[in-house]
């Protein structure tokens, strides 16, 4: 069981909670971003003309449709991929502010 006192007694030192705080912070905003991504895929594969409007096809050149596919989707997975790096270095924060603060000494 981990405890929240050091061998003084004390409680943690702000640094480590305003950390962890943050840390939870982040990546919770990269929980909801990953969500809202899903949601976007899910809205774009089952609802095909939020890839390719049905009222534009007559109208629009083939490679210009399939470009705009192509760029939709290809955001689609770049947006989930920042989510997760927001959402990890997230738990990076939360998890490396539970180690000891160091404070700078004459030495270094």
């Amino acid at each position: 069981m981990v405890d929240n006192f050091d061998e003084k007694g004390s409680r943690e030192p702000s640094e480590q909670i305003a950390g962890r705080f943050v840390g939870i912070v982040v990546f919770l905003a990269g929980i909801i971003l990953l969500v809202l991504t899903f949601v976007l895929a899910y809205q774009a594969f089952h609802n095909p003309e939020v890839l390719l409007p049905v009222r534009d096809i007559q109208r629009m050149p083939p490679t210009y449709l399939y470009a705009r596919s192509i760029l939709l989707l290809v955001l689609l997975f770049v947006m989930g991929y920042v989510a997760s790096l927001i959402a990890a270095r997230g738990a990076q924060l939360f998890f490396t502010a539970r180690k000891e603060v160091r404070h700078g000494t004459d030495g270094d």
